[in-house]
């Protein structure tokens, strides 16, 4: 029998419970509020890549030494201005506000050497350690991509912390060519604030030290490049210092990277998420899993593409934009290879490859090149399309005009196979360092298969190592084809700098060649000189001319040959995206900055990528128990545990 005692004590345990066992119901769905209230304050990314960061132990950010970069700049770096493509004037970043002088600049243009441009920088920008970025970064930045660019190089006039001058030499702005002044000079060439100095003043400081003579090219930019490469930031500072974007890399696992909110970013309280998670997959086939099951918010082509058959299996919850871009992939020959180096057999492997039937294999996001090395048929570049270009030998696919100028090379063909002048026979390596996503290696293996069955024995492989591939270009050696991006990039002309410029020599040269096109009458064109005229031309009919004069050249020379224009594509999640409809101009971003994120950053600066608005039902208990977390939660349910078994024991020990 139980006692009286005992019954009371029994009675105001039971209520003691009652009440507690109440308040843990209450609080289990605010804890699943607040569960989903984490998981939509997160921004997820597919990244597909076959060398995944495995640890922040053992991160280094140095973009130069394989830190996070590319594809995912708009996310941890700030761009100084992002060039509004609609309208041609540049949308302030760190930079809100520039001058150019002398004055009267545009008038006195042929009578001037150079153009001075002063920039005020927002003071609202500080890197994720809370460190203002000052015009020192800005110098900082742009000593350090001087030693991958080539002289004439600017002066730099640091006035205080707030402001600087950049003095840039006649070949970097015109008057002729508004859109590309305003990027080269306030946009900084598309590249973002991507150094610290107060992290990168031990290279910073060696760099302006030797800066004369850099300038006066007794200096290679190449002596700085080591350097740079081994440099590791960390060792002045936490790795939150090396960002100054919307976020920055706070967690790496083999799986994931998580990147937090900077909290010193102007406008990180309009930023709906306080995380991004970038997923790292080894294959195309484990994103499009995670894809199907709505893990994944945002895919866009600066980072991992779905391939194109792909697109229909999705649930109908995800859209994808579709932003016409004139860049694409090219092969871009070795000259290395003696027979590559001869314009005939260039031509020759033109007339065998079928550029549709490539295109076709890739997927819906590719069209064939219409005119290799042309101007591509781009809205923005109409202005361009002169007769001479139109005049341009389109390669239609004609294997008989191919077995016509490889007979003319000294070539034989024996049993269906092709055998070189000095009796071997005629094979190529194609190295992919693009992508390794189904839509490329179905590409290729149409271009493998066409060759093949031409009798140019070939087989591809693919290298996404930026190390190794760079010791490629750098040697000439393991490759006779690359597979690289081509394009006409925006703004307002056609933009060589890839295949001229930046893949032509600085600071890489994929193609080995010295950029002198010998034509059919026997000039020769110096296409260094022709793409300079085409940056900063003194006159719209010398940019028209240059622009002619290298669209014929390069289409006879062939040293690189265009196969696809690939459209930028992004995939987002209806249930965690809100985003401008497709017709609007706010996705022609994405043909501006690195990896194409410039539609990132002004989506998280203006607004223009939030979370859905839903409708949710709250109870005044929700609104007064979210701040409880789920260990807290799981503590209270073992306090009630515990009152239980005591209750037990002590009704045993007074019974």
């Amino acid at each position: 029998m139980i006692s009286n005692m005992a019954k009371q004590i029994y009675v105001r345990i039971i209520s003691i419970i009652t009440v507690l066992v109440s308040i843990s119901m209450l609080l289990a769905p605010s804890m699943i509020a607040s569960s989903q209230s984490s998981s939509s304050s997160t921004l997820t990314i597919g990244w597909v890549t076959s060398s995944p960061y495995t640890s922040l132990s053992t991160y280094n950010p140095n973009i130069f030494s394989q830190g996070l970069g590319g594809a995912f700049y708009g996310l941890v770096y700030a761009y100084s201005a992002v060039l509004n493509v609609s309208n041609n004037q540049m949308i302030p970043g760190i930079i809100e506000n520039w001058s150019f002088s002398p004055s009267n600049w545009v008038q006195e243009y042929n009578n001037i050497s150079t153009v001075n441009v002063t920039m005020h920088l927002n003071p609202e920008y500080h890197w994720a350690n809370g460190q203002p970025v000052t015009a020192y970064d800005i110098l900082a930045t742009c000593l350090i991509l001087d030693a991958y660019g080539a002289p004439p190089y600017p002066n730099y006039t640091v006035i205080n912390n707030y402001t600087i001058t950049i003095s840039y030499p006649k070949t970097y702005v015109s008057p002729y060519l508004p859109p590309f002044t305003l990027l080269d000079t306030v946009g900084l060439g598309e590249v973002a604030v991507i150094i610290n100095y107060n992290l990168w003043k031990p290279i910073v400081s060696q760099i302006e030290a030797n800066f004369t003579n850099l300038q006066d090219g007794k200096i290679s930019p190449k002596v700085f490049r080591n350097e740079i490469h081994s440099f590791n930031p960390t060792l002045y500072g936490p790795v939150s210092a090396s960002y100054n974007g919307p976020f920055y890399v706070a967690g790496i696992t083999s799986s994931e990277i998580v990147l937090d909110k900077n909290p010193y970013y102007p406008t990180a309280n309009k930023i709906p998420w306080n995380q991004v998670i970038i997923y790292q997959y080894s294959s195309s086939d484990d994103l499009l899993a995670a894809l199907k099951t709505g893990q994944i918010d945002l895919l866009y082509s600066g980072a991992t593409s779905l391939p194109s058959a792909d697109f229909s299996a999705l649930p109908s919850y995800y859209k994808t934009v579709s932003v016409p871009n004139p860049g694409g992939y090219a092969l871009y020959f070795n000259f290395k290879n003696p027979w590559l180096s001869n314009v005939l057999v260039r031509q020759a492997i033109a007339y065998v490859l079928n550029r549709t039937s490539i295109a076709y294999a890739g997927g819906v996001k590719y069209k064939p090149v219409g005119i290799p090395n042309g101007i591509p048929d781009f809205s923005y570049f109409k202005e361009f399309m002169t007769p001479a270009v139109s005049n341009l030998n389109p390669y239609s696919t004609n294997l008989a005009e191919a077995t016509k100028l490889l007979e003319e090379a000294g070539f034989t063909q024996k049993g269906g196979v092709w055998y070189t002048p000095n009796g071997s026979q005629f094979t190529l390596n194609i190295v992919d360092v693009i992508s390794n996503s189904p839509g490329v290696e179905n590409m290729l293996t149409v271009i493998e298969d066409e060759l093949d069955s031409f009798g140019i024995h070939t087989t591809y492989s693919i290298s996404l190592t930026v190390s190794v591939n760079h010791e490629m270009y750098a040697t000439g050696k393991g490759y006779d084809i690359i597979l690289q991006d081509w394009g006409g990039y925006y703004p307002g002309t056609v933009d060589w700098g890839l295949p001229l410029s930046y893949l032509g020599g600085y600071p890489y040269n994929v193609t080995q060649w010295d950029l002198l096109a010998t034509l059919p009458n026997g000039s020769v064109y110096n296409l260094t000189k022709l793409y300079e005229e085409t940056t900063a031309p003194n006159s719209t009919s010398q940019l028209i001319s240059a622009n002619d004069e290298i669209a014929y050249a390069m289409n006879y020379f062939l040293p690189i040959l265009p196969l696809v224009e690939q459209s930028y594509t992004i995939t987002y999640n209806t249930k965690a995206l809100s985003v401008p409809p497709s017709t609007s101009s706010f996705w022609e971003n994405a043909l501006y900055g690195i990896g194409g994120t410039g539609f990132l950053q002004v989506g998280f600066n203006y607004g223009y990528l939030t979370t859905p608005v839903t409708t949710t039902h709250t109870t005044t208990h929700t609104t007064t128990t979210t701040s409880i977390s789920t260990a807290e939660y799981a503590a209270i349910a073992v306090v009630v545990i515990i009152i239980i078994v005591a209750a037990i024991l002590l009704l045993r020990r007074r019974g």
